[in-house]
């Protein structure tokens, strides 16, 4: 199955989900935060997948280039109020490249926080604000981490309208070295299609406020939410690239345990 189709075919399953509020999501964040004094983990795997023919003009031909990576994490977050939290994220990653080799080992650790500043209202959304500082732990040198610390900043807004739930995410990465700051921008629509079963459907994009549509990033995924019982929920998700230089697949898996 080529990217046109699929992408044909997750358009198709959006508009299916409007027939009947979700948390399954790949990228995007909500409101929500961890209650005070309990505790979020989350086990995450993602798989991508990218493919890329450039031209050679020394043997006049194309060549392709094949990156694989799976990037397994341990999300843990702790209420310290109802409206805010802190978090860390502990990822490991499995880098398959034609070009380069195989690699594996841990990425950059991540420490987070998000603070509700408001809740929804009639007719208001709720306003959260979320910040991480993304460390330079890992073995950059093994193209495992960027060998610099990142700063992120992100607004977060979610709307409930009847049985509808929307997100948006308006942010910015503050990239450590020589490289340009980027803006980031998300936004879903979801829907319980049961008590215990939920999809989403979401956009997601960056830029650095220069180039073409093709040289910054763009993705659209959907995902489905499975409540289990009151302590553990799980979602998978699969999304795709629409501009040329995003990973043209995304799998995700994650299960989540509060208590």
């Amino acid at each position: 199955m080529n990217r046109v189709n699929l992408f044909v075919i997750l358009i198709f399953l959006f508009f299916v989900s409007m027939a009947d509020y979700s948390q399954a999501a790949l990228y995007i964040d909500d409101t929500s935060t961890t209650d005070k004094g309990h505790f979020e983990v989350e086990y995450t795997i993602d798989y991508y997948k990218d493919i890329e023919k450039e031209y050679d003009p020394e043997t006049e031909e194309y060549a392709k280039t094949v990156s694989k990576e799976t990037d397994l994490s341990v999300y843990t977050s702790y209420g310290l109020t109802n409206n805010w939290d802190i978090a860390v994220t502990v990822p490991y990653q499995f880098l398959n490249d034609s070009s380069t080799g195989e690699v594996n080992g841990f990425s950059d650790i991540v420490a987070e926080t998000k603070y509700r500043l408001w809740n929804e209202s009639k007719f208001w959304p709720s306003f959260a604000l979320y910040c991480d500082l993304k460390t330079d732990s890992a073995n950059d040198d093994k193209s495992l981490g960027t060998g610099k610390k990142d700063y992120t900043l992100n607004s977060i807004f979610t709307k409930n309208i009847e049985n509808n739930v929307f997100d948006l995410n308006l942010g910015y990465i503050f990239v450590g070295g020589k490289a340009d700051d980027i803006f980031f921008y998300s936004f879903d629509f979801g829907r319980d299609l049961t008590d215990k079963i939920s999809i989403c459907s979401e956009i997601y994009g960056e830029t650095t406020l220069e180039g073409n549509f093709d040289k910054n990033i763009f993705c659209w995924a959907l995902s489905l939410g499975y409540q289990i019982n009151e302590m553990i929920s799980f979602e998978l998700g699969a999304g795709i690239g629409i501009s040329k230089v995003s990973p043209d697949y995304q799998f995700s898996s994650t299960i989540t345990f509060n208590f």
